[in-house]
């Protein structure tokens, strides 16, 4: 019986124990405008020109993640990265928190940035996730990781990729079908269903008509990749087999002739 009353008290002081060390615990707090401070304390030291001062905003073992970069880790990595983006041209820097959480003495951000050449320029904004620690009564940049907001940038041929130049001489009664089956029909289902294809085309409308009152339109396929540049897939794939024998034959009406006509070609070295 003794042993009994011995192991309850043994299971009360555990359980009081894991209450106390619960009620300890510190639970999460809102820093947005101390971690907004440190962020502007950032941007003074960027837009000073100084990467020392910039990388002394990150933990001596901080790491950054770049987009489409590997990471940079520690005090001079950091600053010779800041370096290379102040040499670039970057002379604004627009920093905007839109929450942080303090956990213990660390803290999580996500915010949004903005990036400005001379003159106001954007060329870039996007947003990220930092997490901060509390050195020396400071906050300091533990781990910063950041993507672009603005659409990616289409790759395009490099030197002897195949590129695919392929005109279409359209009537002059028909340039208005022509731009309506490119752009409200071929288009969408292009890039629901075939989007690498899609991504490696470009249209080109021309400026003036031809002397014969035709227009040529020019697609480019760059760079061509190993896939059959058909408009028929694409089409049956979002409308059905009907529908898409229907309008590639709103597309050959369009067309003097009722033809394409196209050359292949390398790219160069320039």
């Amino acid at each position: 019986m003794k042993q009994k009353v011995s192991f309850t008290k043994q299971l009360f002081f555990l359980f009081l124990s894991l209450l106390i060390v619960g009620g300890c615990a510190q639970k999460p707090v809102d820093v947005s405008a101390e971690i907004q401070s440190a962020n502007d304390q950032f941007v003074e030291a960027y837009q000073s020109g100084d990467a020392q001062a910039v990388a002394d905003r990150y933990t001596a073992d901080a790491k950054v993640y770049p987009e489409n970069s590997d990471v940079v880790q520690g005090t001079e990595a950091i600053a010779e990265f800041w370096a290379g983006a102040i040499s670039m041209g970057v002379t604004e820097v627009m920093l905007q928190t839109v929450s942080a959480t303090r956990y213990g003495n660390m803290a999580v951000e996500d915010g949004r940035y903005m990036l400005h050449l001379e003159g106001g320029q954007m060329v870039d904004q996007g947003k990220y996730v930092v997490t901060w620690e509390m050195v020396d009564g400071q906050w300091k940049i533990s781990k910063d990781i950041w993507n672009s907001s603005n659409p990616a940038k289409v790759a395009r041929a490099a030197a002897n990729d195949t590129v695919w130049v392929v005109w279409n001489v359209v009537k002059k009664d028909k340039v208005a079908q022509f731009e309506d089956f490119n752009f409200n029909y071929l288009d969408p289902a292009a890039k629901e269903f075939y989007p690498e294809l899609r991504s490696t085309v470009r249209i080109l409308r021309p400026v003036s008509p031809n002397d014969d009152g035709t227009s040529t339109y020019v697609y480019l396929m760059d760079p061509a990749i190993d896939r059959e540049y058909s408009m028929k897939p694409p089409l049956e794939a979002k409308y059905g087999s009907e529908k898409a024998d229907e309008y590639l034959k709103m597309f050959e009406d369009c067309l003097k002739g009722g033809k394409q006509q196209w050359v292949v070609t390398t790219q160069t070295s320039w």
